[in-house]
């Protein structure tokens, strides 16, 4: 009998083995070099585009895209404390995300802020832009935040997946930093040249407020460029041309066609942000409320402005809707990154 039950109970604590043994996931490597590496290069070139895109919108041209690039490749990054944890049931990696601007490139920015920002500090301005976030920022050039990101290795490579989009705008807020730093040496001011040093003493002016992009800038430049769930190219793509163009004037041509295709196109982007919108936690949805509200405020402004432009009624409806368009995807593509996947 005592036999029988040993035996029972080695069979039972077999079972009970083999039921326990579940294929669990591979641990991942957080502390891969290939994650600095893909977050360095994704902060360098949100940089090179957010440089880029106000160079080419500054009537003025004040600023240098090149320089503010060149000290974007001077940042400090780090990721400390690599580790992997559970999210609603899967591995992600978490590290605490610190960016640092080189001090001498601080202090020339914020000398030069007054260009670019007028009475605001780049202080005010960071803190604008942080605020409602998880993004910290020191006042003394370092930037921090955790960051949640899944490497994967496929054929030899490492591809990095970040959990959100707090990696782009941890670096859009850098950018932000780095803007007044791009200042140029000489600057043109009501057509006479100024050094860097005088236009600073006269920064009392008009010009210290920063540029607003004009109509032909929304319709041609929006970063919209990228349809849904694309990356935009890295390099800014020529300007959108609609054709037919009339050969003795600057109205825009169009047929009847083309006017129901944009109907239809604004109508899938309206479709597809508010697909976004609800997919989101309540908790983000309320804390981007205010946001949201001032992003349509600003979307029709800048649409009916483009429309302004028109020649003819039907020209206006067809130019707002393409703005319309545009701007709706690009906030698809940064509400992305708030969704529940």
């Amino acid at each position: 009998m005592y036999k029988k039950l040993l035996t029972f109970s080695l069979i039972a604590a077999a079972l009970s083995a083999c039921g326990d043994d579940k294929p669990q996931p591979p641990a991942l490597v957080c502390n891969d070099p290939a994650v600095l590496q893909s977050v360095r290069g994704n902060v360098q070139e949100i940089i090179k585009q957010e440089a880029r895109a106000f160079a080419q919108n500054d009537a003025r041209q004040f600023v240098d895209a090149d320089k503010i690039i060149a000290a974007g490749s001077e940042l400090l990054i780090t990721l400390d404390n690599p580790a992997q944890e559970t999210r609603n049931g899967t591995n992600v990696c978490s590290a605490n995300l610190r960016i640092q601007i080189p001090a001498a490139i601080l202090s020339t920015a914020q000398t030069n802020s007054p260009l670019i920002y007028g009475d605001q500090t780049i202080n005010q301005i960071i803190q604008q832009r942080t605020t409602g976030s998880t993004l910290t920022y020191d006042g003394a050039g370092v930037f921090s935040r955790t960051l949640g990101y899944t490497p994967t290795t496929s054929d030899g490579q490492t591809v990095i997946n970040y959990a959100d989009n707090s990696l782009t705008g941890t670096a859009q807020a850098v950018s932000a930093a780095l803007l007044p730093y791009g200042v140029k040496s000489i600057l043109i001011v009501n057509g006479q040249a100024l050094s860097l040093e005088d236009a600073l003493r006269l920064r009392h002016q008009p010009f210290a407020e920063p540029p607003v992009a004009t109509p032909a800038d929304i319709l041609d430049n929006n970063a919209a460029s990228a349809v849904f769930g694309q990356a935009a190219p890295a390099e800014a793509s020529p300007p959108e041309v609609l054709s037919p163009v009339a050969p003795n004037n600057d109205e825009v041509l169009f047929s009847a066609n083309e006017l129901e295709q944009a109907k239809n196109n604004n109508r899938a982007a309206d479709e597809e942000i508010n697909r976004l919108w609800e997919r989101m936690d309540k908790t983000v949805q309320q804390r981007l409320l205010n946001e949201q509200r001032s992003w349509i405020q600003s979307k029709n402004n800048s649409c009916r402005q483009a429309a302004a432009q028109a020649n003819s009624t039907l020209q206006a409806e067809y130019l707002q809707l393409q703005c319309d368009t545009r701007m709706t995807r690009e906030r698809s593509q940064y509400l992305r990154g708030y969704t529940i996947n």
